[in-house]
C-alpha cells in the first residue's frame, strides 16, 4: 500500500513514475484508514452488530449510523484494493515475483498473525464478557475466531499471490514494454473505461449476488462482506492494470463529474430495488448499485485529493508512517474507549462522535509508539 510515483497531479503528468512518490495517494491512504476506524465506530453504537463491542442505540440518530456504515462500505474497500493493485506490477517488476511474494508473506501475513494473537483477544474478550454465553473464554475465542478487520489483508495476499504466480507466466521485459505515458488522458477514453468498469462489475455483482448475497458471513477466513468480492477482484485488478500507463495521474478530472453523477443516479434508481423482499431483484439491483457507487465514488475521492492535496507535510508524513500499524492495532484502541464511554446518557450519534475524536488520536499515537520498534517499523 505504499506509493512510489510524483508528488502532484501536475508533475505526475511530466515526470516518470519512477523519479518520486505519489503524495497525494498517500493521502487518500491516510484518509481511508481514518475512515475505517469512524466505520467501525458507527458499528458500535449502530443498529448492525457485527462488530467486537455494541451498545445497541436506542434513538433514531442510530439509524443516521447504519446509514454512513451502508455509504462507506459501498465504496471505500474497493478503492483500498485500487490503490494496492496499482503498485503491485512495480514492485514485481523490482523484486521478481518469487521475491514479491515472500515479501508480501512477511508484509501482509505477518501483521494478520498479529492481530489474531495479540489485538484480537484485546477487542473480543469484551464481547464475551458482555454476553450470556456459559463458554469460558478460550473455548469462545477459539470458535469465533477470525482475522477481523485484517481480512482485507488476507485477501490482497491472495490477489497479490495470484498475481505474482501469472508474472512467472509473462516475461518482466514483455510487461515494461507497456511504458508509462505522459500527457492528460483524453476524457473519451477515460469515460469508456469507467463505463466499461462498471458494466462489467455490474454484472458480476449481480451474479454473484444471487449466490452469495448481501449480508452472508464467512466463518473462519472472516470474510464480512463477501458480497463485495467481484467489486474487491475487479479494483484490484483495473489498479494493476491502470499502473503501467499511469491512469491515477492522467485521468482527466471530469471523471470525478461522471462517477459523482452516475453515483447519483444509482441512488435514486437503483436503491428503492435494492431494498426489495424478493431476493434475486435486490441482488441485481444491489449488484449494480455498489458497482456504480464503488466506482463512482473512487473516481470523486481520487480526483479530489489529486487536485487538493498533492503535496506532504510532516503532519501528513506522520500519519501516513504510521496508517499501516493504525489498520491493524485500532479494534483494541475502539473497544477500550467504548468501555471507558460505557456509563455515559448520550444520543448514538453522539457517543460516535466522541469515540472517533477520542480513539483516532490514541490508534496514532499508539502505533507511533509501536513503530519505534525497529522489528515493527519493518512491517508495519
Amino acid at each position: 500500500m505504499n506509493s512510489e510515483h510524483p508528488a502532484s497531479s501536475a508533475s505526475a503528468v511530466r515526470r516518470p513514475a519512477e523519479q518520486g512518490r505519489l503524495y497525494w495517494i498517500d493521502t487518500v491512504r491516510i484518509a481511508l484508514t481514518a475512515l475505517v476506524v469512524a466505520h467501525h465506530c458507527a458499528l458500535t453504537y449502530g443498529n448492525i452488530p457485527i462488530w467486537f463491542y455494541n451498545e445497541p442505540s436506542r434513538d433514531p440518530s442510530g439509524s443516521v449510523l447504519d446509514i454512513l456504515v451502508v455509504a462507506n462500505q459501498s465504496y471505500f474497500m474497493g478503492l483500498f484494493f485500487l490503490i494496492s493493485g496499482y503498485f503491485v506490477p512495480a514492485s514485481v517488476d523490482r523484486k521478481g515475483p518469487g521475491g514479491f511474494a515472500r515479501e508480501r508473506l512477511i508484509r501482509l501475513g505477518v501483521p494478520i498473525l498479529v492481530f489474531m494473537v495479540v489485538v484480537r483477544p484485546v477487542a473480543d474478550y469484551w464481547s464475551w464478557r458482555y454476553s450470556d454465553s456459559a463458554l469460558p473464554y478460550l473455548t469462545h475465542y477459539m470458535t469465533t475466531m477470525d482475522p477481523g478487520p485484517t481480512w482485507f489483508l488476507e485477501v490482497l495476499l491472495i490477489f497479490s499471490l495470484l498475481y505474482a504466480g501469472c508474472r512467472r507466466w509473462v516475461p518482466v521485459r514483455r510487461c515494461a514494454r507497456l511504458s508509462a505515458s505522459d500527457g492528460r488522458l483524453p476524457g473519451m477514453v477515460a469515460a469508456r473505461t469507467v463505463t466499461g468498469l462498471i458494466l462489467i462489475m455490474g454484472v458480476l455483482m449481480a451474479l454473484w449476488r444471487q449466490i452469495v448475497p448481501d449480508g452472508t458471513y464467512w466463518p473462519v477466513v472472516g470474510l464480512p462482506t463477501p458480497a463485495f468480492l467481484p467489486q474487491y477482484a475487479l479494483m484490484f485488478s483495473a489498479g494493476v492494470l491502470a499502473a503501467r500507463r499511469r491512469w491515477l495521474e492522467r485521468m482527466p478530472s471530469s471523471i470525478a463529474t461522471l462517477g459523482g453523477g452516475v453515483s447519483l443516479v444509482a441512488l435514486l434508481l437503483l436503491a428503492p430495488f435494492a431494498l426489495s423482499p424478493d431476493p434475486v431483484v435486490a441482488g441485481i439491483a444491489g449488484g449494480f448499485a455498489m458497482a456504480v457507487l464503488g466506482v463512482g465514488i473512487s473516481a470523486v475521492v481520487l480526483v479530489a485529493f489529486r487536485r487538493f492535496a498533492p503535496g506532504r507535510g510532516p503532519k501528513r508524513q506522520f500519519l501516513s508512517d504510521n496508517a499501516f500499524a493504525v489498520y491493524v492495532i485500532h479494534p483494541a484502541v475502539l473497544v477500550v474507549v467504548a468501555l471507558l464511554l460505557r456509563e455515559v446518557p448520550a444520543p448514538a450519534i453522539v457517543k460516535f462522535a466522541a469515540l472517533a475524536s477520542l480513539s483516532l488520536p490514541a490508534c496514532w499515537g499508539l502505533a507511533a509508539l509501536l513503530r519505534r520498534s525497529r522489528l515493527v517499523r519493518r512491517i508495519a
